[in-house]
């Protein structure tokens, strides 16, 4: 963006989150300036302030006092799922653009909503899949795409965690919807950008051992139809077991050969975690994988500001998002019902 104005943006969110993205994920994209930030609970400001992540004269109570206060370009919503919507309407009625950790809306109706909204104030509404922006994922989604080993026919994916081991609950324990919600989101995105391809049908079961720290449940299964490619899934964040990499371990079938994948290690170097070996009969090749400049928030974000430069939509889109969104929420009432859900009604 040489020769370009940093995008000017109103952080609206400081909880432990938010303020994780001021301290660690901002300061690596200088396409963007933060000029302000808000929060509705005086507690997260407060905190905000006492880090040095924002100064009482940026600091506000309401996106709207933000917005007015500072005129920002843009705005990015780090809050909880709750203010998701409300802090994205408002800033697009405002006329800025918006960038929204996930999940993008309560409701796919909510999203498609904002979509809408956007479309109509002609600004980009963009959601933060930041396990997108990894060097093993974009070397299988290229694998994919380019036919490398022929056709694909069949999908494993493998996530184990332990949250909690400590016996210490975080905020996330106390979600209804903690797996599926908060987790496997990012695997089901990472489905569809990886295949190119739709989630059409989903079968879940969810459960909680009652010794977990959880509210809701943090286990599951699933059997993820994408067209002719079935994907089996199996998560767990109370797994005994050799944990596995944020984005799991993949194991996906062609007709010439098998490609095994992990990507998203612990910390801010997880990218050395990325790998991609393929198995050609006997032969097995460990690929050489593709530098991402910016990696996880830090790529989503400089996606957002290159976007908004380039006047184009960005891959992160709103738009782009309701098949994940869709996705998760198919996968809960499938979980629930313990009935397949078909996806075709959203779209």
């Amino acid at each position: 963006m040489a020769g370009l104005s940093a995008v000017r943006i109103l952080q609206v969110g400081l909880g432990g989150f938010g303020r994780d993205w001021a301290a660690r994920v901002i300061p690596q994209v200088p396409e963007v300036e933060v000029v302000g930030t808000a929060d509705v609970f005086a507690g997260s400001r407060e905190l905000a302030l006492a880090a040095g992540l924002t100064t009482p004269d940026r600091c506000f109570s309401s996106v709207e006092e933000g917005l007015e206060a500072t005129d920002p370009d843009a705005v990015l919503v780090t809050a909880s799922l709750i203010g998701h919507v409300p802090a994205a309407e408002a800033a697009l009625r405002s006329g800025r653009h918006v960038l929204i950790e996930k999940p993008f809306a309560p409701s796919v109706a909510e999203a498609e909503n904002l979509v809408a909204l956007a479309d109509q104030q002609q600004r980009v509404v963009a959601v933060s899949q930041n396990y997108r922006f990894f060097p093993a994922v974009q070397a299988v989604r290229q694998l994919v795409a380019d036919r490398t080993l022929g056709d694909l026919h069949a999908v494993e994916i493998d996530f184990r965690q332990f949250s909690g081991r400590e016996g210490i609950a975080g905020p996330h324990h106390a979600l209804a919807e903690p797996l599926l919600v908060d987790m496997s989101i990012h695997h089901f995105d990472l489905l569809r950008y990886v295949l190119g391809r739709e989630v059409t049908a989903i079968t879940c079961r969810t459960w909680d051992p009652e010794w977990s720290l959880f509210t809701g449940p943090s286990e599951g299964v699933a059997l993820i139809d994408s067209g002719d490619v079935v994907t089996s899934y199996r998560a767990s964040w109370v797994s005994s077991g050799a944990k596995t990499a944020w984005a799991g371990e993949w194991r996906m079938d062609f007709a010439g050969g098998e490609v095994w994948w992990t990507s998203r290690g612990d910390g801010p170097e997880g990218w050395k975690a990325d790998l991609v070996t393929v198995r050609r009969g006997r032969f097995l090749e460990t690929l050489e994988l593709p530098v991402v400049e910016r990696v996880d928030r830090a790529g989503s974000l400089t996606e957002f500001a290159q976007a908004i430069a380039a006047g184009r939509e960005p891959g992160v889109s709103g738009r782009n998002n309701l098949g994940s969104l869709a996705t998760t929420y198919a996968a809960v009432e499938a979980a629930q019902t313990r009935a397949t859900v078909e996806l075709a009604g959203w779209r």
